[in-house]
């Protein structure tokens, strides 16, 4: 649990808080002759003698194995102060989860120390003369017993949130990294769309000069230098232009994107959609889903060398339904875990939490989600009403 973690009220911080004032309520619960440890060591203490104090209180019956039990009361003793250090220490540690600040943790070396003087206690001392009778009273070791696993089960239940909350803040941790590279794919995609935007107002603002230029080439017959001029032209057009494949302005922005990363990373990347009146997803899911998908399809085809890169792309409508497949090559056959997720690593080209939010979305619009992987590719299928 980290110090920010101690701002909020996690779950470790609440089962802390409930099994710390467990603990001090089982404290008080009176086990040794109607008295709870507080009574014990005060008699004892006022008696001076801890000797008759465990004879008296613990084994007022059994006068014949008094002789014996100075070891077991003495041991006895030991571990009644041990129990009231260790209250102590957890009412302070209780008291510190209270206020916010993070407090020492001795439960671990306090369950060791009090099993062995536990054993210590229960089995240590034999002697033949009475080997009929215990040194010791049933419902004193039962008490101990119950203590020693109430400070088990704390100590698991507490390792189990430790482990559940480190997931949950990596999990918070990708979502952040994912929600700013998402803002940053919008960004980017805007940034190019008004450079487009401007590039084009140019060649518009300056076709009067191209066609005053063709023509000159064309009163002077110079074909060779009309031809040049034109391919320049048409490139300087083409390099910006804006194909529209579905109508929604985001998811074309994503597409015309990713085709040029495509081509830079010598990839062949080609598209087959229709326009669509209107997609379920917000600009958001858009930018997650789409995005989450052709970057890995890209990323998987950039770790290929030596092979064909491609990625094949269909957005399609059949009746309420909106289909949705991508297929990309990859290196090699990602592993599979057993609840039938695809191994996180890179060169799989499905990250771990991007698939997560791609599952997230599709099934917050009670679509289907699948994929199929072969040797040499991977297809993800996603269909949702549209």
């Amino acid at each position: 649990m980290g110090e920010n973690d101690m701002k909020e009220w996690t779950r470790k911080r609440k089962a802390d808080i409930v099994m710390g004032i467990i603990l001090q309520v089982y404290f008080l619960v009176p086990w040794i002759h109607h008295h709870t440890m507080y009574g014990y060591l005060y008699q004892a203490l006022k008696m001076n003698d801890y000797v008759r104090t465990y004879n008296e209180m613990l084994l007022p019956s059994l006068k014949k194995i008094w002789g014996y039990t100075k070891p077991t009361a003495f041991v006895f003793l030991c571990i009644l102060f041990l129990m009231l250090f260790f209250q102590i220490v957890e009412f302070m540690r209780l008291y510190h989860i209270f206020i916010n600040e993070r407090p020492s943790d001795y439960r671990g070396f306090f369950w060791i120390l009090f099993m062995i003087a536990f054993a210590v206690f229960n089995d240590g001392f034999t002697y033949e003369d009475v080997t009929e009778y215990s040194l010791y009273p049933v419902y004193g070791e039962i008490y101990m017993i119950l203590l020693l696993v109430l400070v088990g089960v704390w100590i698991i239940l507490d390792a189990l949130l430790d482990t559940w909350e480190s997931e949950h803040a990596m999990l918070l941790t990708e979502l952040e990294e994912q929600e700013k590279k998402a803002l940053q794919t919008k960004v980017q995609i805007l940034e190019e769309r008004y450079q487009e935007m401007l590039k084009s107002r140019k060649v518009v603002h300056d076709m009067k000069n191209h066609i005053l230029a063709l023509k000159n080439y064309d009163q002077e017959q110079n074909w060779s230098g009309l031809h040049e001029y034109l391919n320049e032209l048409s490139e300087d057009i083409l390099e910006y232009n804006f194909h529209v494949w579905t109508g929604n302005h985001m998811l074309d922005m994503i597409l015309n994107q990713k085709e040029k990363d495509a081509q830079r990373q010598k990839t062949d990347m080609q598209i087959d959609t229709e326009v669509f009146s209107t997609l379920p997803f917000t600009d958001r899911e858009i930018i997650s889903l789409f995005g989450n998908l052709l970057d890995n399809a890209l990323e998987a085809c950039e770790q290929i060398k030596g092979k064909e890169r491609w990625i094949r792309i269909k957005i399609k409508k059949k009746n309420q339904l909106i289909y949705i497949e991508i297929a990309n090559a990859i290196a090699k056959k990602p592993d599979q875990n057993g609840s039938g997720f695809i191994s996180t690593k890179k060169e799989n080209g499905l990250h771990g939490y991007g698939m997560r939010n791609i599952r997230d979305i599709v099934e917050k619009y009670e679509g289907i989600f699948q994929y199929e992987i072969r040797d040499e590719s991977l297809m993800v299928i996603i269909s949702v009403y549209a």
